[in-house]
């Protein structure tokens, strides 16, 4: 306390409790011209980094919750050494399992992202777009499984759904350098080759959440995984697929691919997601399943059957894409190849939309998955922000937990990008105008 009555030092801010003002090296504080009364006395713990905090004074403040800072190509180390990632539990016991497992999450919520690590079996995972410490996207490895080792799936409520898994089998202990990126309702997995995709994913369970490393203990009694920081990034999301077919192109190939219908099976645990119930063929000796394929999942719902985009065939015996697609006939379930083009693409995707009205993605997401032209992504990412911020609306709370700072910049990127775009120019200017609409009016 100052030596005069009433008055109280700390720095450069003065504190006058009888007078009811503050002063900044001489200046008075006010808001809208006005000396705002100082009601109970501010204390020191209300002053952050000599900014005013408390709610009795106008919040003029540029706290640390409030400053830019890097959000992409940026170390998991430097974010928890400015505060801006921490360290908390995940709990596995809420999907049937008992054992704990930590999480290094982002402390600021985001859209479109990316983390890129190292991914080893049963310990070091990656998640996305988690909204606490049990709902969230994962992208991990489970030697053991049958065929079926390499998984992305989602975490809602108390349940696991699978929505993508590579039919590879792994040595336990395992691990791989890998990436997962999120652009609107698409989900890009990466695996030892970063710059091409293994597959994509379309899901609207989430349209923001944290981002980060998951480290996991076993039930067995063992240790934590790699301690991840040093070697995890933020980064932003990329689209190159693998298996894209160019839309310029006059030529296009049959690249194999194939859109089933599938009926679900599982109770929703960890160790028995829901997930499409393809044919099997399981040698037990070896554990492993010669009519496993490396597949997709399309907006799926909660429905009894599954849209499933396959991209794969078994590393056993080849042949088992067509199998599954033979099966999928005989039980009366759609069965397509892939288009090859974006017109055939929309018509599938009307064909089925018709059955399944609880779907959020929309047109563009489905020519993006099956079609795979990175010149897609910005007209579905333009119909996701559309349609959370001023059409459905269904995840629009979610949207608005993101910095606004981080959101406009988002918003600003895709529109860059739909303008480079050079096909589908009516699409693309529609698109456009859409972008731009969420831009005036807000979020």
């Amino acid at each position: 306390m100052s030596e005069e009555i009433g008055i109280y030092q700390l720095g450069e801010l003065k504190f006058d409790f009888i007078n009811k003002k503050i002063t900044y090296r001489g200046k008075e504080i006010t808001a809208g011209g006005v000396t705002r009364p100082i009601t109970p006395p501010i204390t020191s713990e209300e002053i952050e980094d000599g900014a005013i905090i408390t709610s009795k004074i106008a919040d003029r403040a540029v706290t640390r919750a409030k400053l830019e800072y890097p959000t992409e190509d940026v170390s998991f180390a430097y974010l928890l050494a400015i505060d801006k990632a921490k360290l908390q539990s995940f709990w596995s016991s809420y999907y049937g399992e008992t054992y704990p497992d930590m999480m290094i999450p982002t402390v600021d919520v985001f859209t479109d992202k990316g983390v890129e690590t190292f991914i080893s079996d049963h310990s070091q995972w990656i998640f996305v777009r988690a909204q606490d410490d049990y709902d969230m996207y994962i992208y991990e490895a489970m030697s053991g499984n049958s065929t079926q080792d390499i998984l992305f799936r989602v975490l809602s409520g108390g349940t696991s759904t699978m929505l993508w898994y590579e039919a590879v089998d792994i040595t336990a202990g395992h691990g791989f350098l890998a990436k997962i990126t999120v652009a609107g309702s698409t989900f890009t997995i990466y695996k030892h080759d970063l710059t091409t995709a293994k597959a994509t994913v379309t899901d609207t369970t989430y349209a923001s959440g944290m981002f980060g490393i998951g480290l996991a203990r076993q039930a067995s009694g063992g240790g934590f995984g790699m301690m991840a920081p040093l070697v995890a990034w933020l980064r932003a999301p990329s689209s190159r697929t693998r298996y894209a077919i160019d839309l310029n192109a006059k030529s296009k190939p049959d690249r194999g691919i194939f859109i089933v219908e599938m009926e679900v099976e599982g109770s929703g645990k960890l160790d028995d997601s829901i997930r499409p119930a393809f044919l099997k063929d399981i040698d037990k000796e070896l554990n492993i399943d010669r009519l496993a394929v490396t597949w997709g999942a399309f907006d799926y719902k909660g429905e009894p059957t599954m849209i499933c985009v396959i991209t794969g065939d078994n590393p056993y015996k080849s042949g088992a894409i067509l199998r599954q697609v033979e099966y999928a006939r005989k039980k009366g379930l759609l069965a397509l190849r892939a288009p090859r083009d974006y017109k055939e693409a929309i018509l599938q995707y009307e064909n089925i939309r018709k059955h399944r009205p609880k779907m959020l993605a929309g047109k563009d997401n489905y020519a993006y998955q099956v079609l795979g032209d990175e010149r897609l992504e910005p007209f579905a990412v333009a119909d996701f922000y559309y349609g959370e911020l001023l059409e459905h609306q269904a995840h629009k709370d979610q949207i608005k937990r993101v910095p606004a700072w981080e959101f406009e910049r988002t918003l600003n990127r895709w529109l860059n990008r739909l303008e480079r775009v050079d096909v589908l120019h009516h699409e693309k200017d529609k698109h456009i105008r859409k972008l731009k609409e969420v831009l005036k009016r807000g979020w």
